[in-house]
C-alpha cells in the first residue's frame, strides 16, 4: 500500500477560517483628523494655553481610544503596516496627553520632542511606500511625518515659527482625514467606489480581486506559520 505523504495529509486536515470585519480605516480617519485640529486650534492660539489640561483629557479619553481600536482590528484584517502606524500613533496620543496633564501650560519639553522626531522618520518611511499603492493614506502618513518633525523641533528649540507651521500642517492633515473617512465610509457601505482615493496596483487589486486572488497566499501569514 502506499503511504500517504505526511506533509499533504496535514495540507488535507488543516482549515483556515477567515472571519469578515468591517473596516477600521474611517474610525482611524475621523479620530486622526478631529485630533489634528484640535492640537492646531491649541498651536494657533484659537484654544488658550490655560485650556492644554483640557484639551490633554480629550487626547486620553477620545483620540487615543478608538486609534487604539482601529490598530487592533488592522492587525485582525492582516494590515500590517497599517496596523503598527496607527497603534504608534494612538500610544503618541496617550503618552503627549499624559505628559501634558502634568506639565505646565504653554512649556516646551525634550521628552516629547524626541518621540515625535522618531515618529516623523517612522512615518516618512512607511508613507513614502504607501503613496505608490494608496496615495490618499500615503499623503496622510507624509504630512503628518512633517507634523511629527515641526513640532518635536518646536518642543526641542521653542521656535514659534515651528509651532505655527505644525498647527497650520494640522488643518490641512484635518482636511483630507476627514475627506478620507467619508470615502471610505462611502466605499464600505456602497460595496465601490463613491469618492476617489487613487488606489493602484495591488492596492486596488485588494479591493476589486476575487476572493481566491485575495486569500491565496495566506498559509504564510504571521497567523499561521509557526513562527513570526
Amino acid at each position: 500500500m502506499e503511504e500517504r505523504d505526511p506533509q499533504k495529509k496535514i495540507e488535507g486536515m488543516t482549515r483556515i477560517v477567515l472571519r469578515p470585519l468591517a473596516s477600521p480605516l474611517p474610525l482611524a480617519f475621523f479620530a486622526f483628523g478631529a485630533g489634528s485640529l484640535m492640537l492646531s486650534g491649541l498651536q494657533l492660539g484659537i484654544i488658550p494655553t490655560s485650556e492644554t489640561r483640557s484639551l490633554a483629557l480629550v487626547q486620553i479619553g477620545f483620540i487615543f481610544p478608538p486609534l487604539a481600536l482601529a490598530s487592533v482590528l488592522a492587525f485582525l484584517s492582516r494590515e500590517t503596516l497599517g496596523a503598527t502606524i496607527m497603534a504608534l500613533i494612538s500610544f503618541s496620543w496617550l503618552a503627549n496627553g499624559l505628559i501634558d496633564l502634568t506639565a505646565p501650560p504653554n512649556s516646551t519639553n525634550a521628552t516629547q520632542g524626541l518621540l515625535a522626531v522618531s515618529l516623523a522618520v517612522i512615518l516618512l518611511l512607511v508613507g513614502a511606500g504607501a503613496l505608490l499603492g494608496k496615495p490618499l493614506l500615503g499623503l496622510v502618513i507624509v504630512l503628518a511625518s512633517a507634523r511629527f518633525a515641526t513640532s518635536g523641533l518646536y518642543e526641542l528649540t521653542a521656535a514659534t515659527a515651528l509651532q505655527t507651521a505644525s498647527g497650520v500642517l494640522g488643518c490641512v492633515i484635518a482636511a483630507i482625514a476627514l475627506y478620507g473617512g467619508l470615502a471610505l465610509g462611502l466605499e464600505d457601505l456602497q460595496g465601490k467606489t463613491v469618492l476617489p482615493i487613487g488606489r493602484r496596483g495591488a492596492a486596488r487589486r485588494a479591493f476589486e480581486g476575487d476572493l481566491g486572488e485575495q486569500v491565496g497566499p495566506i498559509e504564510s501569514e504571521a497567523g499561521v506559520r509557526k513562527q513570526l
